[in-house]
Formats: structure tokens, C-alpha cells, sequence
């Protein structure tokens, strides 16, 4: 019988820390591994509580203030990276620092092709990706608010080696309260989301508002349209086959979504790098790549690039 995974979680806001705590409630072994020392020091003491549609405080006897520290746990052999996709490049050499040759490496971010970038380190085999449907924002330390969850959760391998874990997985975050489906078809999942995020992410973030507000708008939600249906055609060029009546089903979507305030509309009011990068400008991108024109992807990620020079991003040439 295959031994269950010794899980590390890089990046305990609120996807990884909603993550880390349904893990550790259930039994499972999780390091979370964050560098707000404060959010970490309340963790180890209190435990790590989530309030919302889902209730409870995980006790986590086991932090890490650093990647660095990760070494100190010699027992994980699967590390969970749910950190923004922005440091993705400052973090991959720390990681690479801890890394031993079993180690599997997953992708729980939002963005397009995070997992070919962490293979090109560590190798296809050895890299998964989830999809997750559920939000939330982080409270104060220690504590994290869940404020949505549409299941299932999607998880998957980019090559056959790694689906037994794959699988596994699937079965231990289903059980631990997090519905979740394992895939061979992962990047079809991975470009919903992308293009569903790319459709009203930035869109609030621009606004300030809450996703409500912006579909309860009329102007608005035709925007948000037009910004869906421009993606939806960069996915079928680019071989990615929706089901039918995505378009229909994808403004439902977001219209159900509530007044959760977006991962971008944070970013930009804490004045950060958004993940504008690994969103909206891989649309435009692969619309590039395939010759589809992205006028609305365009304008937007350009609008918040510009936002984004008050957190001092760096400013690369993605759109030019």
C-alpha cells in the first residue's frame, strides 16, 4: 500500500491556508510555511481557524517561518506551493534548495502554465496541478474567512508517473471536506479558471469593487461578457474543448459569486504585484500564438499594469 504524502504548504493565505486546515483537521500531516511570523506564531499556539461556510480550528504542531526551514522536516516528500504566481520566480531557487529526488511539486495557484515552469526545474514526473473552486480572505493571524466553495476541485499530473499521487490526493482533500476530482484533463480545468478569472479578476480590481457590484451592473457585466468570449476562443484555438454552453454557464457563474472582493482588487488596494501576468496577459499571449485578436484581454491587463506601478512591479514588455 502506497504510504500516505508528507504534505508542506507554501503560502498559508487564504487558498493554502483553507487547504492546510481541512488537511490537518482530517489527521494529515502538513507543514504550512509562510513568511508572515506573526500569522505562523498564532498558527502553532492556537491552531489555524476557519470561519465561513466551513467551521473549524486545525491544530498544526509543525510551522515553518522560511522554505529555508523546510529542510528541518525531512519527512515531507510533497510540497503545495499556494503562494500568489507573481514570486513564482523568487521562489523557485529557495525551493530547489530543499528539493530531495522524491519530492512531487504542485501547483495550487491561479494562472495558466505554472506547472510548465515549475517542470522546467524539477521535471515533468514530479509536477501536479490543482484547480481550486473556493475563496476566501485572510482575517488576521490565525484566522481565514471562507466565503465560497464550487466544488469539485480539479487535480491532475502532467505526466503518468504522477497520477497515482494524483489520485491520492483526491481522496484525502475529498475526505478532508474538500471535494476534489482527479483529472486526465487538467489543462481544460486550468483554462476555465483562467479565463473565468481573466473575465472579472482585474475588472474589480480597476473598479475597487466587490463581484456583485460589477455584475450586477449592466455595463459592466457586458464587459465581462465580451472579456469571456474573447478568452473562450483563445482556449478552442489554442485545443482546449469546452462543454457546451460554457459562456452561459461561466456568467452564472460569476454572477453567484457574491461580494467576494478579488485576489487582484487586494493585491491593488495592499498596493502588490497582482498575478496580471499569469492571467490576463497568458491570454493575450496564446491569442498571439494563434492569431486571435484580444483587444478586451488587452486593455485590461494594460489598465492594471499601469495600476501596478505604485507597487513597484516590475514593468517587462508581456503586451508589447
Amino acid at each position: 500500500m502506497t504510504s500516505e504524502p508528507k504534505i508542506a504548504i507554501i503560502g498559508v493565505g487564504p487558498v493554502g491556508g483553507i487547504l492546510a486546515a481541512h488537511l490537518a483537521h482530517a489527521g494529515h500531516y502538513v507543514v504550512p510555511c509562510d513568511i508572515q511570523q506573526s500569522h505562523l506564531n498564532v498558527i502553532k499556539s492556537r491552531g489555524l481557524s476557519i470561519t465561513g461556510i466551513s467551521e473549524m480550528i486545525a491544530k498544526c504542531d509543525r510551522v515553518a517561518f522560511d522554505v529555508s526551514v523546510l529542510s528541518n522536516f525531512p519527512e515531507v516528500d510533497t510540497i503545495i506551493i499556494a503562494t500568489k504566481a507573481s514570486i513564482l520566480p523568487e521562489l523557485i531557487p529557495k525551493i530547489k534548495m530543499v528539493a530531495q529526488s522524491r519530492m512531487r511539486f504542485i501547483s495550487c495557484q491561479n494562472g495558466l502554465d505554472n506547472e510548465e515552469y515549475l517542470a522546467e526545474t524539477f521535471g515533468s514526473d514530479n509536477v501536479l496541478r490543482i484547480v481550486i473552486n473556493y475563496g476566501g480572505s485572510q482575517m488576521g493571524d490565525g484566522n481565514i474567512y471562507m466565503s465560497f466553495f464550487n466544488p469539485p476541485n480539479y487535480i491532475g499530473a502532467m505526466t503518468g508517473k504522477g497520477e497515482p499521487l494524483a489520485r491520492q490526493l483526491s481522496k484525502m482533500l475529498t475526505e478532508s471536506g474538500l471535494e476534489t476530482q482527479f483529472t486526465t484533463d487538467i489543462k481544460k480545468y486550468e483554462w476555465e479558471k483562467v479565463v473565468l478569472n481573466a473575465a472579472l479578476n482585474p475588472v474589480c480590481a480597476l473598479t475597487r469593487k466587490p463581484m456583485k457590484d460589477m455584475m450586477d451592473l449592466e455595463l459592466t457585466e457586458s464587459l465581462v461578457e465580451e472579456l469571456l468570449r474573447e478568452g473562450i476562443s483563445v482556449a478552442k484555438a489554442a485545443g482546449i474543448t469546452f462543454d457546451e454552453g460554457f459562456l452561459e454557464h461561466g456568467i452564472q457563474y460569476l454572477k453567484n459569486a457574491g461580494y467576494h472582493r478579488t485576489s487582484m482588487h487586494q493585491d491593488v488596494l495592499r498596493q502588490i504585484p497582482t498575478e496580471i501576468d499569469w492571467i490576463s496577459c497568458k491570454v493575450v499571449e496564446w491569442g498571439r500564438a494563434h492569431g486571435v485578436n484580444t483587444p478586451y484581454n488587452f486593455t485590461i491587463a494594460a489598465l492594471i499594469k499601469g495600476l501596478e506601478m505604485e507597487s513597484g512591479a516590475p514593468q517587462d514588455h508581456s503586451l508589447s
